[in-house]
């Protein structure tokens, strides 16, 4: 029995594909679609806040075959896009951090890869409040939400 995972974090690089092709004996080699995705936990810390976890991300590699990697390549997804993906662990992978410390991975077959439309949202609701000047930011324009309908008496 397999079980369904979840990832939900940032692309770390650009994905790669490599295209469907035949090897030197005629094999048809599907096409695959692969990116490694940051999962950032938060932690709740001594004094009750939530925060990123000190131990940093956990890095995930996400990896889709046939027709589901060739819709992924026409997604155009890049480094730092949030996005979801689900599917099934297959393996983990040994590698090298940049400080040459041994570390590993989980892999993921995906079954779906979406962008995570919640933290698109998120990040473009920040980056517009951002935009505003301070005094804007601060004031009110109008009736509190909710209050427009309310009688006045």
């Amino acid at each position: 029995m397999k079980a369904m995972l979840a990832v939900r974090g940032n692309l770390a690089a650009n994905p790669r594909f490599w295209p469907e092709r035949k090897d030197e004996d005629g094999h048809v080699l599907q096409a695959r679609w692969a990116a490694v995705v940051i999962e950032t936990r938060r932690v709740r810390g001594a004094d009750g806040e939530w925060r990123d976890d000190p131990d940093g991300g956990i890095p995930v590699t996400v990896t889709a075959y046939g027709a589901r990697a060739m819709t992924l390549d026409r997604c155009d997804m890049h480094c730092g896009d949030p996005v979801v993906a689900v599917g099934e662990q297959v393996a983990t992978e040994a590698y090298a951090t940049r400080d040459g410390e041994p570390a590993a991975r989980m892999c993921l077959t995906a079954l779906a890869v979406c962008y995570d439309t919640i933290m698109m949202r998120r990040h473009a609701e920040h980056v517009a409040q951002r935009s505003t000047p301070l005094e804007r930011r601060d004031r009110a324009d109008g009736p509190a939400r909710g209050t427009e309908g309310a009688d006045a008496s």
